[in-house]
């Protein structure tokens, strides 16, 4: 069966097209369906909806793919994973009707690997059979689930799913496998039309039986685009398996790991999951989606371009994105949903001292510069990785084998030398998260003595010869942004979702200079204060137009009346201790006039009062006083 025109094959896109269109038809039909029948999820508390939501959107995804499948039945799609896909969604929808154990899902998810392997669908490459059997049935198992677990908000799991099969579309379309690039269009066609009835505000939910069938056929896609693939290094395709599910394997990990140390049940549900967390860190449930829909397609584009890297290249690339995932999933991890006042309008649990006991854990097996521990493997990942890429920048494609050989000869030196020196520097005794200049110059004075002394040493060696001079400013350059950016990615995070935090009492700050931003800062940092800043007044007509931190300065006192129309804030906080008592005072009047409240944040610094010696023991006097 043959479509071509212009050189395109157009034969997958029909598919994905098909799978579209029918997903849009029969999901109405479902939701009718289901209301009729009463398949209705209900708001609870461990749950996200707040509205009575039609359930069994997996029976509109089935069917959809199911007609598509058979219409497209020419290009030769397996019967293997077809069967596999269907098992997951009946397993998927008998759950959803009646609830089946944990054990019984496991059982029907073996028994559909087990159908990959008849066709020895595999994970990896290269690697021995004892090794593929248990590495094939981690990914599918583990897979499967993870996308099951993140459908936990409108348009998620829907939305990720439909994104990583238009990776694995592209990459079977770039190898040539229009079987695997129909499967995965299908697949992407249906999450898509999906999509429209599943995104904020969601009109329906597709249950297990939805989000089993696509986190089967998702697995599936990957191992049978990988078998399809030239023959390359195992562990490159492990790693690029691995960044097209970046969003569901990182979600899964940090559920695992959180409710483990936390004591909770893994398998219980609740509002802990990486969307979830960005929720509570003050994103609109909308944009949690979104950026973790941003972070699929980044690492799947980035699994994309891994076509056309050398292995070299694609693993040092690869370290950067690694740990700027486990940035990521730190800082999300950070945040203890689990004691999160109800009064600030979060859900609350068990009160587990869970930062506490994750210390206790990691200080026990690391020591008490376990931070630094964490530094210094993440630098000596990022060094290593920068000396590569330098390469590759310097001279492209023209890299020889020989030169690559005389790589990986000095990359152990240059490692223990530049850690050493960023030890001996102190780089390892910063707090980053208030991290400002002068841990920036640090950053930049530790990474330039390092380059200098590492081209030194070659050349004392009579090794520098070999390297192009060029090579080590590029890596200085590389090695400094890389450093500084992992330093700084933690304050960078918590600047970036304080900045759209969603909720809170509109406030204008009147004041735009430091002790404006100090507060703003304050407010931001300060989840208690439940304050959202929307803009400035300023009496410095230079400053108007200006943003301070994304926060724009409307304009002067004069303008009071405008931006108070304009704007329609709750209060005015005045942010300065220098106005004047009759400013001050024509503030809070206007205030008045307008129904909003007059606050003020104050910052003072003062002598505490004299205490007598101490001598050797304590005396508490009491003393009654009386009010007239």
């Amino acid at each position: 069966m043959t479509f071509l025109t212009d050189g395109v094959n157009w034969i997958p896109w029909i598919a994905g097209g098909i799978s579209f269109v029918l997903t849009l038809l029969c999901t109405p039909v479902v939701i009718k369906v289901a209301y009729k029948f009463n398949w209705i999820a209900q708001p609870k508390k461990d749950r996200w909806h707040s509205k009575p939501t039609a359930l069994m959107g997996g029976i509109a995804l089935f069917t959809s793919a199911a007609i598509t499948m058979l219409i497209m039945n020419g290009v030769g799609v397996p019967w293997t994973i077809c069967l596999g896909a269907a098992i997951m969604f009946v397993v998927g929808l008998v759950d959803d009707l009646k609830t089946i154990r944990p054990g019984g899902k496991l059982i029907a998810q073996l028994c559909a690997t087990g159908l990959l392997l008849y066709e020895v669908y595999m994970f990896g490459d290269g690697f021995p059979y004892w090794l593929l059997l248990p590495l094939t049935l981690f990914w599918m198992i583990g897979i499967t689930n993870a996308l099951n677990l993140l459908d936990n908000m409108d348009g998620l799991a829907a939305g990720i799913a439909c994104t990583i099969a238009l990776v694995l579309a592209g990459f079977a379309l770039m190898n040539g496998n229009t079987t695997g690039a129909v499967m995965a269009l299908t697949i992407a066609g249906t999450a898509g039309g999906f999509l429209v009835f599943n995104f904020k505000p969601a009109r329906i939910f597709m249950g297990d039986s939805g989000s089993m069938f696509l986190g089967y056929s998702v697995a599936a896609l990957a191992l049978m685009v990988q078998a399809e693939a030239p023959a390359g290094s195992g562990l490159v395709i492990m790693l690029v398996l691995a960044l097209t599910m970046a969003v569901p394997i990182l979600d899964t990990s940090l559920v695992t790991i959180v409710r483990t140390l936390s004591g909770r049940s893994i398998s219980q549900g609740g509002r802990d999951h990486t969307s979830h967390r960005l929720v509570f860190l003050g994103l609109s449930e909308k944009n949690a989606v979104l950026v973790l829909y941003g972070i699929s397609l980044s690492m799947g584009g980035f699994a994309l371009l891994s076509h056309f890297f050398a292995p070299s290249l694609f693993f040092a690339v690869a370290a950067f994105l690694l740990i700027g995932v486990v940035i990521f999933g730190v800082y999300l991890a950070s945040v203890d949903v689990y004691k999160i006042r109800e009064d600030l309008g979060y859900f609350s649990t068990r009160a587990y001292l869970f930062n506490e006991r994750v210390f206790s854990i990691v200080h026990t097996v690391l020591g008490p510069n376990w931070k630094a521990s964490f530094g210094i493997f993440a630098d000596l990942i990022l060094v290593v990785s920068s000396f590569v890429l330098a390469h590759f920048l310097r001279f492209e494609s023209a890299l020889t084998t020989e030169s690559l050989e005389s790589i990986y000869l000095v990359l152990p030196f240059l490692g223990l030398l530049k850690i050493t020196l960023f030890y001996f520097l102190g780089l390892y005794r910063s707090v980053w998260r208030h991290a400002g200049m002068p841990e920036l110059l640090r950053v930049f004075k530790a990474t330039t003595l390092a380059s200098v002394l590492s081209a030194g040493m070659l050349a004392y060696l009579n090794i520098l010869p070999v390297f192009s001079v060029s090579v080590f400013v590029i890596d200085w350059l590389v090695v400094s942004i890389s450093v500084a950016a992992v330093r700084f990615g933690f304050k960078a995070l918590r600047q970036y979702v304080t900045t759209r935090r969603q909720g809170g009492r509109r406030v204008i700050l009147y004041g735009a200079g430091d002790a404006g931003a100090l507060t703003l800062r304050e407010i931001h940092q300060n989840m208690e204060l439940n304050l959202k800043p929307i803009g400035f007044i300023d009496d410095d007509p230079s400053k108007h137009g200006m943003t301070i931190e994304g926060v724009p300065v409307l304009g002067s006192f004069n303008d009071f009346a405008r931006i108070m129309f304009e704007h329609q804030p709750e209060g005015v906080l005045i942010t300065t201790d220098r106005m004047t008592e009759a400013r001050r005072k024509e503030t809070c009047v206007e205030c008045t006039r307008f129904d909003v409240e007059c606050m003020a944040f104050q910052l003072h610094i003062g002598t505490l009062p004299a205490w007598p010696a101490f001598n050797g023991s304590f005396k508490v006097e009491t003393k009654e006083t009386h009010q007239d």
